[in-house]
């Protein structure tokens, strides 16, 4: 997978700069409520207008099916209600599926009701996620919409070093090993990598697991778990936003590189067609430029 940032360790000061100029890839400063949040619909950004300009570029809106499309807050800069647009991932998604006429509701509520709801077929889709196999067996993913560096957050209270996974940097470990006998945070509706999951399944990796992603980097800066393993955009933000900046330590060699997607329950009616239609329109927003400029206009780099 290509790398964001050039193959270089983030600078905390200057990414988390960026971010809050801009989750939540996180517009600072919101919390997830326990209740259901329902947003109303984001007005078309001028990336979006600009994109439709002429009668050939302005589809006719689809019937409503009577189901949304969900996404959680306090992951800046790809989803949260209070960024602009909703956060990048929601403009994108929702500019992809605008390419083939179709219009969706977004609604932002806790991440794991979103995507438990999606899987029963209560609500459409949501976004963005991971690919692992427990949700490759109950949804199907669409193509990456981004690609990101996930990197290791140690708290300065813990001992642990992370030594990379491999390679020159890593001296032929495979990074794994320097997690065990530790407690690492995962907050509710996230996924650990693959690894970290199977440590923990066997006993040798205690997991936390605090309700959002603030409440997690919390933990670690207050060294009630030794590390955090997410990508460097949503931790620049929310770093910034707790003012940790001189509690947390990073990784300098990245954990792994992923990809975000959306994601449909496999017992949609219409799922397989659902996501190719997504597909199609996510490759027409990059053949038209829009998908760089949402990039930039969200401060996340685009790809060389």
């Amino acid at each position: 997978m290509r790398d964001l940032t050039g193959g270089r360790p983030v600078d905390l000061r200057e990414s988390a700069g960026g971010i809050a100029g801009g989750r939540g890839r996180t517009a600072l400063g919101a919390v997830i409520a326990g209740l259901l949040l329902c947003a109303a619909p984001v007005r078309p950004s001028a990336l979006e207008a600009h994109s439709r300009t002429g009668s050939d570029m302005a589809p006719a809106p689809a019937p409503y099916t009577g189901l949304d499309l969900v996404t959680g807050n306090d992951y800046a800069p790809y989803t949260g209600e209070d960024l602009p647009g909703g956060g990048l991932v929601t403009e994108l998604v929702r500019q992809a599926f605008a390419v083939g006429g179709r219009r969706y509701d977004v609604r932002f509520m806790p991440w794991k009701r979103g995507y438990d709801g999606v899987v029963l077929g209560r609500f459409l889709a949501t976004f963005p996620y991971v690919r692992t196999p427990e949700r490759e067996r109950e949804v199907l993913f669409s193509d990456p919409v981004v690609e990101v560096r996930q990197f290791v957050y140690l708290s300065r209270r813990s001992a642990m070093e992370f030594h990379g996974r491999g390679g020159a940097g890593g001296g032929g470990s495979d990074g794994v090993t320097d997690f065990r006998g530790r407690t690492v945070c995962q907050p509710v509706g996230y996924a650990l990598p693959a690894e970290l999951e199977e440590l923990v399944q066997l006993g040798r990796l205690t997991r936390h697991t605090p309700s959002d992603l603030g409440a997690c980097m919390r933990m670690v800066a207050a060294g009630r778990a030794d590390a955090l393993v997410i990508d460097e955009y949503s931790a620049a933000a929310v770093i910034a936003r707790a003012g940790l900046t001189e509690e947390i330590r990073i990784s300098e060699q990245p954990f792994a590189s992923v990809t975000l997607h959306l994601v449909v329950g496999r017992a949609t009616p219409g799922a397989e067609a659902m996501v190719a239609a997504f597909n199609d329109g996510l490759k027409t927003l990059k053949q038209q430029g829009v998908y760089r400029q949402l990039l930039a206009a969200h401060t996340v780099r685009p790809h060389p």
